[in-house]
């Protein structure tokens, strides 16, 4: 197999450096910084310490999926989920606030729906349906599957 260098230690890089080591790649990781984690870190600064990005995983089972297919232990084994309610809270130049509820697709159109005017929640929902679609197509043959001998279909236009 290859010898293959990832550069970045954030969480997108060091999922594909699992993906790449288990399938039996010779992978080196390169960070910059003193830690992992790209923008899930943290700054500590006399006593206080501040996130310095998103600490939310909004696609739970993305992990779970990684943490089975490339370790001997499963997520909930690794790290502690904590389920949290609003999941998230947008603030718009307007004024406008909305909070959106966890785990609760009715929920969310709803709360979109209030805040932003009818049809706002459905017009969400129609953006996740075609996202579910193209993370279906394109998870197996891009995430899970080696690339193929012939790589120059690869280069034409679907």
């Amino acid at each position: 197999m290859a010898r293959i260098a990832v550069i970045g230690a954030g969480t997108g890089a060091m999922a594909a450096a699992a993906r790449l080591s288990v399938a039996g790649h010779r992978v080196t990781v390169y960070e910059r910084s003193e830690t992992c984690g790209g923008s899930l870190g943290r700054y500590a600064r006399d006593g206080f310490v501040f996130d310095t990005g998103p600490g939310l995983l909004h696609l739970p089972a993305v992990y779970r999926d990684l943490f089975v297919k490339t370790g001997r232990e499963s997520l909930e084994e690794c790290v502690t989920l904590t389920q949290v309610d609003p999941a998230s809270r947008h603030l718009f130049a307007d004024g406008t606030a909305v909070s959106l509820p966890n785990a609760s697709r009715a929920g969310v159109v709803g709360a979109l729906d209030g805040a932003l005017g009818e049809g706002a929640g459905a017009r969400w929902g129609e953006f996740l349906d075609r996202a579910g679609v193209a993370w279906n197509r394109s998870r197996r043959p891009l995430l899970e599957e080696p690339l193929p001998q012939d790589r120059q279909p690869l280069g034409r236009d679907p």
